[in-house]
């Protein structure tokens, strides 16, 4: 089985490369057929003219090619049997193949296009396409939001800057996938850290810079601190 996987390997990466690339080339296309209209309608305007409507075509290309990948990449991942479910699997096993591949294609949106529409109601469009349930008026200030589809977050709730949640965690060779789920008007403080399994409750905070341990439950109205983080006060 170990030197199956060693094979399986470099064969799925390779393909996995042929398919970014395609995924990058459909994305790629209106914007490039954008330019191409623009270049032929302006050929007759002064050298000027011409080279500010290109520097600005070529930034609006640039937009229209994220958008189109956030959606491409966002119903890939969803309609594709590729999300593992919440549970414990051996790091050589096809569902942590799954995984990875769910991984690899989120990143062509992360390392390209998501920094740019964060925070917008765009990167919650992407979450939620990906899998994400999220509530109304959620606020998601960060791009480290790793295994989304297992990510719940209830109305009017705000992920800080940089904040970082994980839905799994690798220990003693296992892949662990658990639900995080943060519930109605929270506030996940900038550079917090939230592991699998945590929840947590109605208009409760999570400190700048804390660090919720795996499965740590935080009940509702409660502010947590530190690393790892503990339960200093109630919120009236």
């Amino acid at each position: 089985m170990s030197k199956f996987f060693s094979i399986l390997q470099p064969v799925i990466t390779t393909l996995f490369i042929l398919i970014a690339c395609i995924v990058y080339g459909l994305s790629l296309t209106p914007a490039i057929l954008f330019m191409n209209y623009i270049i032929a309608k302006i050929s007759v305007f002064s050298i000027a003219l011409k080279a500010f409507i290109l520097g600005f075509c070529i930034s609006l290309s640039f937009f229209i090619f994220g958008i189109s990948l956030i959606i491409l990449v966002g119903i890939i991942v969803r309609l594709l049997p590729i999300k593992p479910k919440p549970g414990i699997y051996n790091l050589k096993s096809i569902d942590t193949i799954k995984w990875g591949l769910s991984g690899a294609f989120l990143k062509l949106v992360n390392l390209t296009f998501l920094d740019f529409i964060t925070p917008t109601f765009l990167n919650v469009l992407y979450f939620k396409l990906i899998g994400a349930k999220i509530g109304k008026n959620v606020q998601i200030n960060s791009v480290n939001i790793n295994d989304p589809w297992l990510l719940e977050i209830g109305d009017d709730s705000v992920i800080g800057g940089a904040a970082s949640i994980n839905c799994h965690v690798v220990e003693s060779g296992k892949l662990i996938l658990e639900k995080v789920k943060i519930g109605n008007k929270c506030t996940i403080g900038a550079k917090a850290l939230i592991w699998p399994g945590c929840e947590v409750g109605d208009k409760s905070v999570i400190a700048a810079r804390s660090t919720l341990k795996k499965r740590t439950k935080v009940g509702s109205r409660e502010i947590w601190k530190g690393d790892p983080a503990k339960n200093i006060r109630q919120r009236k």
